[in-house]
């Protein structure tokens, strides 16, 4: 991996960390404060998958402070692709900004300013990869404006369909509701928080 990425993720790490262990002490915590991003496992898999794919349009639906954005930038400048991000809490949409720019992927990555399920229908397909983590009690329709963008073969990555446990039943009602699209194929990634792959089969 590129020097100037790594050294940002690893700075970025340690805050995760950090957070993390706060989190799972059930201690209570301000979600605008809070990262909340996907850890390295998870990240690292969709920047295998940009790779694999040699996927050319990105999208990630809930940018936070940069930390996946950088794994996804940095898989995309492989690419020649480009990565879309979108993050309402002001302080998160700075922070990513700043992060992009330290590790030189501001070129690659481009973070908009807004509520997801806004700039989503903004969006022009068709998108080749895009990672869900955002407010868990739109990832239906989330799903449902982004299906319609991906390219046949593309997938829909959503994060936390087993970590926290707090939000366990509605992502059991995310999974009921993206297997029951004839032309969607998805499956249960035990990575990380847990990650629901959902797959364009037709269009």
């Amino acid at each position: 991996m590129d020097a100037d990425v790594k050294a940002v993720i690893d700075d970025l790490d340690t805050r995760i960390k950090r957070e993390s262990d706060h989190i799972r002490s059930g201690e209570s915590f301000d979600v605008d404060k809070f990262a909340l991003a996907a850890g390295p496992h998870s990240a690292g898999l969709l920047n295998l998958l940009i790779r694999s794919k040699n996927a050319q349009r990105i999208v990630e639906v809930g940018t936070s402070i940069g930390y996946t954005a950088l794994w996804l930038g940095e898989a995309a400048r492989a690419t020649g692709g480009h990565v879309i991000g979108m993050e309402l809490v002001d302080t998160k949409h700075a922070d990513a900004v700043a992060a992009l720019k330290w590790a030189n992927l501001d070129n690659v990555v481009e973070v908009r300013k807004g509520d997801a399920k806004e700039v989503l229908v903004a969006i022009e397909g068709p998108t080749d990869l895009a990672f869900v983590d955002a407010w868990k009690d739109d990832y239906t329709a989330y799903f449902d404006t982004l299906l319609p963008k991906m390219s046949v073969g593309g997938c829909i990555v959503a994060d936390n369909i087993t970590f926290p446990e707090s939000v366990q039943e509605l992502m059991k009602r995310y999974q009921a509701h993206v297997r029951a699209y004839p032309n969607v194929r998805s499956h249960f990634l035990s990575v990380g928080s847990g990650l629901e792959m959902s797959v364009k089969v037709a269009a």
